[in-house]
């Protein structure tokens, strides 16, 4: 570095230096701010470290100081005796030289800024003046326009009318009334000499000609209804939106296309007064009529929608057929009537309600057939599914009609939009659509046709629920058992009547009505299917032994004498078999109600396509009736096969095993090694359980068995726990017990898997204690079962070890489990 800029960093250091310093000394700091009276604050920390500060920067002033006097020296030296300072003092003067002329250079830049923002204030604003006087000029030709088309349509409309040209005199009146209207706002200060060309002249003769010309319309339109001239009928049709009489053109055509309607109803409504065309559809008249109905207007409204969407507009088919429905209603509700009178749908509603009111005052033959209903029912869901369908398709067209409404829009008014100026328009689409939607539903569900159909569904879910109960109740009281079945005949003919009248309710198309019609199957299986199959559960199995075969002796004769029973109607023999059938009734029952309810879900989903989510959310509640009966049955079988369990099996294991009792447990080696080839208890206990188990297999259903080997197996643990609490046994006698209980899990894995296994957990625990060689072993043994699978507290590890004669008694009483 050379000693020039060696110096001027030392002074620039310094001056730096000496500003801090005087800052820190003259600064706020050392004189003190007045302070308000009652306020007190304590600055001696702070004075503090600024004096240490300050000593710092003085020390430092000074060591710099000592640097700039051995730099001086040092340059002093080295130039030989030239002066430093007059080298230092030319090289500022050129520096200040040099900062002169970039301040001009700054200065002469200001100023050509300065006037180039001018020139470009001033050129705006001749660009600004030169757009208004463009956009005057456009406007002044528009309304030149305007003018000459307005003089065109006064000098053309007359000629046009005179000629019967309807369709350019239209055209001349739709331009008119396009017109702006400052047009005719300009008054007649531009009138000409000849009064004939006035503005006022010419808006006068447009305005007469529009009045005659809607005159001549609608005289010309309704002398084509009149005369049943379509192409003349449609021909004007087209010309109402030209003079801006949508609503007119609207009102008539929709009065025509009802005029047809009416013709079409009342042929078809002669027909079916006089019995149909067809004799094997006389069943469905009413229906066949209502959808000749719904097809007439249907194909009314898709022959004539494009001639609606071309000159009316797609929005204008709402209207239409808000008009058409009055005539739909009127026609539907005389079909309707007919049905109701005709068929007797009121009376046999009101004497099933009676019946339903008052099911303890009548006996089954006052009450009225089902099967009278059958067919009834059945017409009114097709009847249901007519309008449904209907309706639909209404949806569908005025869906389609709305989503091209709002395509045009979108085209209309092209790209050029903003992003706030799009969520806007699809802000206002989106609500239109709501509107639009929520009039629809109003005008279908609120008509006079959705009222009757209400009426209707509501008399129909009364008596489809009788219909229902009178059938199960009908099909349980002819319940029989065939030779080669395990199960009543009954099953097949509940489950086929709920699943038959839940599907009917499914051609209705109502959610509601499904709904209902799956609660009352639901209540019909839980209340009067479940009650009927558990009575004869609820009898019992009848017991074994003497004491119970006599008690069935004397209420077999108790039978016989009092209700007029045969022996065998009223042995044990026939409790027996009653109640076998009913527990694989209800286990059977358990997975009919899992196949129905999978079949309805496959239903919904092939025939309720269009729901909403609230709807979605009632049918699955409903759904879960099912779920929670499917339970309930599994609960009541498995109630079923524990009776059993404990009337057929119990008092013969409990007789078997207490034979355990009879043989002695403290064993020499030779009794030992004697009973490896005949044992003298588990050989025979296994068969007589075989033996016992063999007679319930053929039966039982497989899973009603499958719960009884449980159940065996829990009872068998038991009994077995039992008679081993009350044994003692030393070494060689805990080693046959643990052969004996391998043989006896054995058998029953083989029998019924290894599921088994863990109902023996219990007492595999207690063989395991009875085994150990030492205490310790023992407590080895139970710290290492792991805490969820000790089946046995430490005072039963206590008790259990005192069976064992060989241990210590002082030993496992104080030991730690």
């Amino acid at each position: 570095m050379c000693t020039v800029d060696i110096c001027g960093c030392l002074l620039g250091q310094r001056r730096s230096f000496v500003i801090l310093v005087c800052e820190v000394a003259m600064g706020r700091m050392r004189d003190k701010p007045e302070r308000a009276p009652d306020l007190r604050f304590d600055f001696t920390d702070m004075l503090s470290e600024l004096r240490s500060e300050l000593a710092l920067k003085r020390s430092e002033e000074e060591r710099i100081t000592c640097n700039m006097e051995e730099v001086i020296q040092k340059a002093s030296v080295s130039s030989g005796g030239v002066d430093v300072s007059r080298s230092f003092n030319l090289a500022i003067t050129r520096f200040n030289n040099q900062m002169a002329l970039v301040e001009s250079d700054a200065k002469q830049l200001a100023n050509n800024l300065k006037m180039i923002s001018g020139l470009a204030d001033n050129i705006s604003g001749k660009v600004s003046s030169l757009d208004v006087a463009k956009g005057r000029v456009v406007e002044c030709l528009q309304r030149v326009s305007d003018l000459i088309d307005l003089r065109k349509c006064a000098d053309g409309v007359n000629s046009a009318m005179q000629e019967e040209d309807f369709e350019l005199a239209a055209q001349h009146i739709h331009r008119f009334l396009t017109l702006d209207t400052a047009v005719f706002q300009m008054g007649d200060q531009f009138d000409t000499r000849d009064a004939g060309q006035s503005l006022k002249k010419n808006y006068d003769v447009l305005r007469e000609a529009l009045s005659s010309l809607k005159a001549i319309i609608e005289s010309k339109f309704d002398e084509a209804v009149a005369s049943g001239d379509v192409a003349s009928l449609q021909r004007f049709f087209k010309l109402f939106p030209l003079i801006n009489e949508h609503s007119s053109g609207i009102t008539r055509f929709a009065n025509y296309l009802s005029q047809e309607i009416r013709k079409m109803a009342e042929s078809n409504y002669k027909v079916m007064m006089a019995g149909g065309t067809d004799d094997k559809r006389v069943n469905v008249l009413y229906a066949d009529a209502l959808t000749m109905l719904f097809e007439g207007i249907a194909r009314e409204i898709q022959i004539h929608e494009p001639l609606i969407d071309s000159f009316y507009g797609a929005d204008k088919m709402l209207s239409l057929i808000e008009m058409l429905q009055v005539e739909c209603d009127k026609e539907a509700e005389r079909i309707i009537a007919a049905f109701v009178k005709n068929r007797q749908y009121e009376s046999k509603a009101k004497l099933v309600d009676k019946y339903s009111r008052n099911v303890d005052k009548y006996t089954s033959s006052e009450r009225m057939d089902a099967l009278e209903l059958d067919v009834l029912l059945s017409e009114v869901t097709v009847m249901h599914t007519r309008a449904e369908l209907y309706w639909r398709y209404l949806r569908r067209r005025l869906n389609a009609a709305n989503a091209k409404t709002d395509e045009q829009r979108k085209e209309s008014l092209g790209q050029d939009l903003s992003d706030e100026e799009r969520r806007q328009m699809e802000e206002a689409s989106a609500k239109e659509k709501l509107d639009r939607d929520r009039k629809l539903d109003n005008l279908l569900n609120r008509s006079l046709l959705g009222t009757k159909m209400q009426e209707l569904l509501g008399r129909y879910i009364l008596m489809e629920e009788y219909y229902m109960k009178e059938s199960v109740a009908k099909a349980m009281n002819m319940s029989t058992r065939e030779a080669d079945s395990l199960t009543s005949s009954m099953l097949d003919d509940v489950f086929f009547i709920v699943r038959k009248c839940v599907r009917r309710s499914l051609s209705s198309s109502s959610v509601d009505c499904v709904c209902a019609m799956l609660n009352n199957g639901a209540t019909a299986l839980e209340l009067d299917f479940l009650k009927f199959i558990y009575a004869d559960v609820k009898n019992g199995y009848p017991s074994v032994g003497w004491t119970a075969e006599a008690y069935q002796t004397a209420q077999t004769a108790y039978n016989v004498i009092q209700h007029g029973k045969t022996v065998a109607d009223a042995g044990p023999e026939r409790q027996k078999e009653a109640f076998l059938t009913a527990v694989n009734d209800l286990r059977t029952s358990a997975e009919c109600i899992r196949t129905l309810r999978r079949g309805f879900v496959e239903d919904f989903e092939k025939h309720l396509t269009q729901l909403s989510d609230s709807e979605k959310g009632k049918l699955d509640n409903a759904l879960s009736q099912f779920d929670d009966l499917v339970r309930k049955f599994d609960n009541f079988a498995n109630v079923g096969v524990e009776k059993l369990c404990a009337a057929a099996f119990r008092p013969k294991l409990k007789t078997s095993a207490e034979l355990y009792l009879d043989v002695s447990h403290s064993l020499s080696e030779q009794d030992l090694s004697d009973f490896e080839g005949a044992d003298p208890f588990m050989d025979a206990f296994i068969a007589s359980l075989d033996k016992q188990l063999a007679v319930f297999e053929p039966v039982l259903v497989q899973s009603n068995y499958q719960e009884l080997l449980c159940s065996v197996c829990a009872e068998v643990n038991r009994q077995l726990e039992r008679v081993i609490l009350k044994s003692v046994f030393n070494r060689l006698g805990a080693l046959q017990l643990d052969r004996e209980f391998r043989a006896l899990t054995s058998y029953l894995t083989s029998i019924a898997g290894w599921a088994l296994r863990e109902k023996c957990n219990r007492l595999s625990q207690m063989v395991a204690l009875i085994n150990v060689e030492s205490v310790d072993e023992a407590v080895d043994y139970y710290q290492q079962l792991a805490e969820h699978n000790r089946l046995l507290n430490s005072d039963e590890v206590k008790k259990i070890l005192s069976l064992r004669n060989d241990l210590p008694y002082d030993q496992f009483k104080n030991a730690q489990f």
